[in-house]
Order: C-alpha cells, then structure tokens, then sequence
C-alpha cells in the first residue's frame, strides 16, 4: 500500500504547530497558516531530489542522523525553544537545496502573497518536524535505503499536482511532470489490448472499404468485355461510362501579405506599484507581466533587468533593502513563469527624483534588453 506522504506530513503541522509559528514569525494566523500549506510539498520535494538522485536514498537517512531532528511526532511538547528548531531546520534546508533556498523562499513569499521572512521563518520551524516525522515512519515499517528510495519516488505524482508551475525546476526536479506521464510503449499495449485481432503491420480497415467498391466495378467490366468479344462482330457494342474522376482537392486563398505574422516587438518597460512598507507583489503582477513572459520565452537571448525605486525620506538603508526585497519579488513571479533566473539582473535600488507622487516611490520596473 501506498503511502501519501504529503497528507502524513501535511497532518503533523496541525494544531499546536500554527499557533507556535505565528509567534516565533510575528505574522496573522491566516498568513502563517499559508505559509504551512506551501512550504510542506516544497520540504517533500527536497526529500524526492535527494533520496532520488545519484546518492540515493541513503543520503537522506544520513541527513536524517546528522541533524537529528527529533522525535517526528504530530504533538508538540509546550514551551518548545523555536530558536533551536529554526536552528537545526536552517541547517536541513542547506543541506536540501543549497544555494537555491533564497530564489524558492522568494518564489513562494511571491506565489502566495506572503512576506518573505514568515515563508523563511514557517521552512526553518517545518523541515525537523517534518524530518523527524519521516524519520519516525522510517523506524516503524523497517525501512532500508531501497524501501525508502522507492516510498520516496511513488511521491512523484502528488508533488507533480501540488506544487506551482517554476517550482520543480528551482527543487531540482525538472522532470516531475515527465515521471508521471504515458509512454509510447503502454499507448502500443492498450491499443493492442483493445484490438488484439489486428496485426501491427496490417493495413488500415477503413482504406480498403473506401477502394472496395471501385474494385468491383472493375471486376464486373471486365467481365462485360470478355463477352462482348465472345460475342462476334454482328453484337452492338455498349458504351461503357468510366467512374467519375476524384475532383482535386481545392488550394486554399494565399494569406493577404497585411495578415502574414510579424515579429513581436520589444515590450514597453513594466511598472509594479506595492503598498506601503510591503515586499508582496501586487495582485495582478503575472497579468501585467505577461508580455514580457512572452517575449522572454520566444527570444532565448532576451535579458531582463528589475530596478526596485524607494524614497530619498526617512533611513536610506531601510528604503533601500525595501526596493530590494520587492525587486526580488518581482524577480520570483518570472522565475516561476519559467525564465531561468541567470537572464534576470537585479539593478541596484535608485532613488527616485521629479516624482508626483509617494506612489512612484513604491515602484518596481521591468525592462526588457
């Protein structure tokens, strides 16, 4: 029997485990309680890539041993230290995804409307309880290395319907969607099971009814003729009407040359406008991006630059690392449309100069290059 993974971990954040991370990440219990959902499928994957790749599962029974992330039970003991946890989480989380944690951390906080320090914050406390639940079920069905590589990789399909669009590629698992798929080979075997009769190299049944006809029309002439001659020379001759000819297919109108496709152009540089003191991207980001998505994926060669803006009142380094943070949001919404993170550049936050309005100095510009 199959085991769901992602419902048994997803259980043993309830409860006690909201409250507690709500506190420790100084957010809503609706926002942390998000952040839960989408960090579970995000530390699965981790597992997956790890227990799944050339090391094998052994590597994530080794990280298992090293991090040592407790007991792995569903209730947690009151007054745990979060400190400790987030401690011991932040060093899973490095030994999961490495120099990716900040690019999937920003990913998620973008995805789901959620600061980036409640998704970091919800991922460090997650990952030993998670860990330690998964360590736990190791222990109770006797796992080795091969049972828990082959439990990790009958995964696959759920994480393939529950994670977003951009996320397999940033965990690592590219071909997620692939694992899940048909091949040719079973297509083979299902037609073969519906028609067992047929032989694979037999011509196709409706390309013989359709020349049937006409064959016999044929046959049935020919036999006219033969007693036609049999007939003699005083026997009227019959006229015979051949078939009617095929009409030819007709061509269809050559396209006015005003219709033919032109080349897309450079899109106009994009403007993003977020709250105050807020990183969360704006509700209809992706719309607004589209274009640039668009043009991006059809020139491989497109570069595209974020400029994060910021007031020039108040503390420089605090508007500053704000312009950043919501640059880097901006950043995650076309990571997660597909374009690879090495064609983004992050320019540095300026300062905006001859604006109307605070709401300029709240903004985000995307350009295409």
């Amino acid at each position: 029997m199959t085991i769901n993974l992602l419902g048994t971990l997803s259980q043993a954040l309830d409860g006690h485990f909201a409250d507690m991370a709500a506190t420790a990440v100084a957010d809503t219990q609706g926002s942390t309680r998000r952040a839960i959902d989408a960090v579970v499928p995000v530390l699965l994957g981790g597992l997956v890539r790890l227990g799944t790749g050339p090391a094998g599962a052994g590597a994530v029974i080794d990280l298992l041993q090293r991090t040592d992330p407790g007991p792995g039970t569903s209730e947690l003991p009151q007054g745990i230290d979060t400190g400790t946890l987030m401690t011991t989480g932040r060093t899973l989380l490095s030994s999961l995804f490495g120099e990716r944690l900040g690019a999937i951390t920003e990913a998620l906080a973008a995805r789901h409307s959620l600061a980036t320090s409640t998704v970091g914050g919800v991922l460090a406390l997650a990952a030993p309880l998670l860990s330690g639940k998964l360590k736990a079920l190791i222990a109770e069905r006797q796992l080795d290395a091969a049972g828990l590589g082959q439990l990790l990789a009958e995964q696959k399909p759920s994480l393939a319907g529950a994670l977003p669009a951009g996320l397999p590629g940033l965990l690592g698992l590219d071909g997620l969607t692939a694992s899940v798929g048909t091949t040719a080979a079973d297509a083979s075997e299902r037609i073969h099971a519906i028609a067992p009769d047929l032989p694979p190299d037999s011509p196709s049944p409706p390309l013989l009814r359709r020349w049937l006809p006409w064959i016999i029309v044929l046959l049935v002439l020919l036999m006219a003729l033969t007693q036609l001659r049999q007939c003699g020379t005083g026997t009227t001759a019959i006229g015979i009407v051949p078939p009617p000819a095929a009409p030819a297919p007709a061509q269809p109108p050559a396209a006015p040359a005003s219709t033919m496709p032109q080349a897309a152009a450079r899109p106009a540089p994009v403007r993003l406008y977020f709250d105050v003191a807020s990183v969360s991207v704006p509700d209809d980001s992706e719309l607004q991006l589209q274009a640039v998505i668009d043009y991006a994926t059809a020139h491989p060669d497109a570069r595209i630059a974020i400029s994060g803006f910021h007031d020039k009142t108040g503390n420089s380094d605090r508007n500053a690392a704000l312009a950043r943070d919501r640059a880097k949001s901006v950043k995650a919404v076309l990571v997660l449309a597909g374009i690879a993170e090495e064609r983004i550049d992050l320019e540095k936050p300026l300062e905006s100069t001859g604006y109307t309005s605070d709401r300029e100095a709240r903004r985000v510009e995307v350009t295409v290059r």
